[in-house]
């Protein structure tokens, strides 16, 4: 009985010495870092100025790399790919084109013609993200702009040979055209905690000025030389991946 009792005495002490060293975390203050992203969006748009006399509204796939700095300046670089958006202007096959809108195959059948809009932008950024509205230091408004160029061009399909279509033919048709561009942003920057939810929205704009590179245009027979003003404007959802690495936790003994 002696020694049952000594031995639960024993086991009661060990117990009460190790809960006096018990491990316990501190929380990480919360505090702005420098944060390197790769990010993924996408944009439905709005065609202006003279790119709505050639095409309607556009899907907006983008990709970019950008740091958020300790400061919250935010700098980096951008890509897009523009595609989906009809093509308004419909006289640009009127010369090879029936009255009831089919071109003829090189085996005299009838063949239906898809036009669409092909196109990519790319441009260097930089702005600041304030903190304001934010539930911590690496998140609020995001404010940016910056240079780059922007191209696009009349996509023709269609599932048959056509002699009037070739490759190199429908460089006549195509309205291929590429210029300088600047593009801007004003949205919100969500960076979590814990590093799981990560991601921006906000307002999107484009304007570019761009030329035409064919040196003919078989429709209007035509050289088209001159300067067309380009917008482009929606809104931008995109998702993030942080690449910083995580804050050391610190750890104390009481």
């Amino acid at each position: 009985m002696m020694k049952q009792l000594f031995f639960l005495l024993f086991s009661l002490s060990l117990f009460t010495a190790k809960s006096q060293f018990v491990i316990e975390k501190k929380e990480v203050p919360d505090s702005a870092y420098t944060i390197p992203m790769i990010n993924t969006s996408y944009a439905y748009q709005w065609s202006g100025a003279e790119m709505s006399d050639r095409f309607g509204n556009n899907s907006n796939v983008g990709a970019s790399v950008t740091v958020k700095t300790k400061k919250n300046w935010y700098f980096g670089i951008k890509g897009n790919f523009l595609f989906g958006a009809a093509v308004t202007d419909e006289k640009v096959l009127r010369n090879i084109i029936t009255s009831d809108g089919f071109v003829i195959d090189n085996d005299g059948r009838l063949t239906d013609i898809y036009l669409g809009q092909r196109g990519s932008s790319f441009f260097a950024i930089g702005g600041k993200m304030f903190n304001v509205i934010a539930p911590n230091k690496n998140s609020g408004i995001l404010i940016y702009g910056g240079p780059g160029f922007l191209q696009h061009k009349i996509s023709i399909k269609f599932q048959d040979d056509i002699a009037s279509l070739t490759d190199e033919h429908k460089k006549g048709y195509d309205r291929f055209s590429v210029g300088f561009a600047a593009n801007a942003f004003v949205g919100y920057l969500f960076l979590s905690k814990n590093r799981l939810l990560n991601f921006f929205g906000g307002f999107d704009y484009t304007i570019g000025w761009t030329k035409s590179l064919r040196k003919y245009n078989f429709d209007t027979r035509e050289v088209d030389t001159d300067l067309h003003t380009n917008t482009l404007y929606g809104i931008r959802l995109g998702w993030i991946i942080r690449l910083n690495k995580r804050q050391n936790q610190e750890y104390y003994y009481r």
